[in-house]
C-alpha cells in the first residue's frame, strides 16, 4: 500500500470513528428525550375510553399558563452560557450567545435541530391539525447565529423537549469548533 493509501485510509477512519460518536451522542439524546417524555405522560392524567361516556368531554391533564420567563441554556460540562430564551405563549425566542461565533453551518445544527427537529415537529403538527410550529433563523453576513424564534412551539413539555435539544445542539457545535482541525466553514 502506498503512503498516499494509508493516509487515506487513516482519514476516512477518523471521519468514520467521528460519525459513530456523533450518532452514539445522538442516541444519548434521544434516550434523554424519551425518559422526559415518560415522565411527562406519567405526570399527566388519563382516562381510559371505557370510563368516559358517550358524548362526555374527555379530561384532560392540568396545564400549566406559562406567563414569558427566560431560561438560561448553558454546556452542561462546564457551564459556558449557549444561549437566552425567553419563553411565551405561543412564542420561544432564543438569543445564541454572540460570543461564542456559532455559525448555521456547523453540524449538527441544519442536518438534525432543524431537518430533523423543528422541520418533523412542524409536519406532525400538520398532520395532526393543529396550529403547526414555525420558526426564523436569524444570522448575520457571516451565517453567524444570532436568534432562533419558534411560533406555536406546542406545550410546557415540548418547549422544553426543543431546549433540551438545542442546548445539546448548540453544545455539540461549540464542540466542533473548538476541535483543531474542524471549524465554522464545516459543511453539514
Amino acid at each position: 500500500m502506498s503512503e498516499e493509501e494509508v493516509k487515506r485510509l487513516a482519514d476516512f477512519k477518523l471521519k468514520v470513528e467521528e460519525r459513530i460518536k456523533d450518532l452514539e451522542d445522538e442516541l444519548e439524546l434521544m434516550r434523554e428525550v424519551a425518559r422526559l417524555i415518560d415522565e411527562a405522560l406519567r405526570r399527566g392524567s388519563f382516562a381510559k375510553a371505557s370510563q368516559v361516556a358517550p358524548g362526555e368531554e374527555i379530561p384532560r391533564a392540568e396545564e400549566e399558563v406559562v406567563e414569558a420567563t427566560t431560561r438560561a441554556l448553558r454546556r452542561t460540562r462546564d457551564g459556558v452560557l449557549l444561549a437566552n430564551a425567553k419563553i411565551a405563549k405561543d412564542l420561544l425566542t432564543v438569543d445564541v450567545n454572540p460570543e461564542l461565533g456559532l455559525r448555521s453551518n456547523v453540524p449538527p445544527f441544519r442536518s438534525y435541530f432543524v431537518n430533523r427537529v423543528l422541520n418533523e415537529m412542524k409536519a406532525k403538527d400538520e398532520e395532526e391539525g393543529r396550529k403547526p410550529l414555525s420558526y426564523e433563523i436569524d444570522e448575520d453576513e457571516g451565517e453567524r447565529l444570532r436568534r432562533i424564534v419558534i411560533r406555536n412551539p406546542g406545550d410546557e413539555d415540548r418547549v422544553n423537549e426543543l431546549l433540551n435539544i438545542l442546548t445539546w445542539t448548540l453544545s455539540k457545535m461549540l464542540e466542533k469548533i473548538e476541535k483543531p482541525g474542524t471549524g465554522p466553514g464545516q459543511e453539514d
